[in-house]
């Protein structure tokens, strides 16, 4: 059986773009034996599971084991449920629930995407402060007071019968408790604790442990990697710099693109333990139906540029969208922020593209316009504005800004695309195998190994490159079914079976099959 060790948070819902996540679902669908081992305190994790579709995946969680949980299911708490002061009145807000006594907040419920109970904070008299997470079982999890300079001064753990097993001090030491109080056994950290009863779930087993990169659990890692086989997986956009004897345990590390493993092998150069280059997501051929569209779209992905030179790929994207009535852009913004200021400055633009200047009655016409469409207010007798209006109207309504995709979405978004560009510092891997998968080429200013410059892409050296890659693969389809031929070539080392027949030979053999 494979050990998975995910590096989840316990607010994060929805993972369905995580490696981890998308490895293990490979994994069970198919039907290779699996287990999910979590180092992390997720009270929530039943909802995780079921968000992400692994509910049929074998868990073990440590802090289960230390808190002497033995059931896997239960009904989470409500407002209702909660033991609270005599007298405590409720004040709903939108988010949260205040607790009120005498006349006076004391603290407030805070509740779960999907509406129970999931933390309380109290504050005493004496400012100090208590903050319970329950667990989605059914219980008080753990309780942390905090003084009023708001150092953490102790944590309890609890069992489902809400007595304390477990206790950390300021100094971090941590005591299991018997029953009746008393102090049992100190450890002295909980790290020490985790990776005792890690290595006892462990023993005896020759399995191979895939990690991802993580270096909240770099030690207990390092511990794990002394005397089982583990593969450690970075992430997509980070090459960590951790402690030399994790690296020098580990049986391989293994990295989404080219570019991050080169990054890995700078940052970590007197290591010699074997790199791995290996596609996180699967994909098949699925191209999209640009060519047959009477718009030509581009798509943007914004992908953490700095702001000076989001600013200027804005500019450029403005004046390759007004000079034809059939171009179409649409951004994908990493934020709600972000999102709602390039809309402003794609406005602004493309007003500037038109003519149109500020403070004219055209100007505060448009203005009017741009609220009620704001508003989600139609608009009538538009052939009736000034023609200066109507164009930029039109204009505007071939720019669209979105943020927040899920799988589906890129799809959607890609599909009708002719065109793909991101220029950040490390293209977004999950877009670019869309893209691929689409068999549009993209625009990148970095190699990752997923894009050959004048095979299925440009790689750019400048912004001011732009202009002349779209007209590279837009001014004609000739360049563009060149590298529709080469997307479809680099298909085969991203299907699910090339990810499977690797995973396998490192499962089986502990080498590259």
């Amino acid at each position: 059986m494979t050990v998975i060790i995910p590096a989840w948070s316990r607010s994060a819902l929805r993972l369905t773009d995580n490696p981890i996540v998308k490895l293990a679902q490979l994994f069970m669908h198919n039907q290779l034996g699996t287990e999910l081992l979590l180092l992390q305190p997720l009270p929530w994790l039943r909802y995780q599971l079921q968000a992400n579709h692994l509910t049929t995946l074998p868990w073990w969680n440590v802090f289960d084991d230390l808190q002497q949980v033995h059931q896997a299911e239960g009904l989470p708490l409500g407002l209702e449920d909660l033991d609270l002061p005599r007298g405590t009145q409720f004040v709903y807000l939108a988010d949260k629930v205040l607790l009120v006594r005498n006349q006076r907040i004391q603290g407030e419920v805070t509740f779960h995407a999907a509406g129970f109970v999931s933390q309380v904070t109290l504050t005493n008299p004496d400012r100090t402060r208590i903050i319970r997470t329950y667990d989605d079982r059914g219980f008080c999890s753990t309780q942390t007071t905090y003084d009023h300079r708001n150092t953490r001064l102790e944590t309890l753990w609890f069992n489902p019968a809400t007595q304390p097993v477990m206790r950390r001090t300021t100094d971090n030491h941590v005591d299991l408790l018997a029953a009746d109080g008393r102090v049992t056994r100190t450890y002295a950290s909980l790290e020490e604790l985790i990776i005792e009863r890690v290595q006892a779930h462990l023993a005896d087993r020759d399995d191979l442990i895939i990690s991802a990169a993580d270096p909240v659990t770099a030690s207990i890692l390092t511990a794990i990697a002394q005397k089982h086989r583990v593969a450690y997986l970075l992430a997509t956009r980070v090459a960590p710099t951790l402690p030399d004897n994790l690296f020098a345990a580990l049986e391989r590390v293994i990295a989404p693109t080219q570019q991050m493993a080169k990054k890995f092998r700078q940052v970590n150069a007197n290591l010699d333990v074997p790199v791995d280059v290996v596609s996180p997501y699967a994909t098949t051929l699925s191209l999209g139906n640009s060519t047959e569209l009477p718009e030509t779209t581009i798509v943007w992905a914004v992908n953490y540029q700095p702001i000076y030179e989001q600013a200027i790929v804005t500019q450029q994207l403005t004046d390759w969208l007004v000079k034809d009535e059939r171009h179409a852009v649409t951004v994908i913004a990493t934020s709600k922020v972000s999102a709602d200021r390039l809309t402003q400055q794609f406005q602004q633009h493309i007003i500037a593209a038109t003519g149109i200047a500020e403070g004219s009655p055209e100007y505060l016409l448009l203005q009017s316009l741009l609220i009620q469409l704001a508003n989600h207010q139609s608009l009538t007798q538009i052939d009736q504005l000034p023609a200066v209006i109507q164009t930029t109207l039109n204009n505007l309504q071939r720019i669209h800004v979105r943020h927040r995709l899920v799988e589906s979405d890129r799809q959607e978004i890609l599909g009708g695309a002719r065109l793909l560009i991101d220029l950040g510092e490390i293209p977004n891997l999950q877009l670019q195998i869309a893209a691929i998968s689409a068999g549009i080429p993209q625009i990148n200013r970095v190699a990752t190994g997923y894009v050959a410059d004048h095979e299925n892409g440009l790689i750019v050296s400048h912004l001011t490159d732009l202009p002349a890659a779209l007209d590279f693969y837009l001014a004609t389809l000739i360049h563009w079914n060149e590298s529709l031929v080469k997307s479809i070539n680099y298909l085969e080392n991203l299907a699910e079976p090339k990810l499977l027949a690797y995973w396998k030979g490192v499962i089986t053999h502990g080498e590259h099959a």
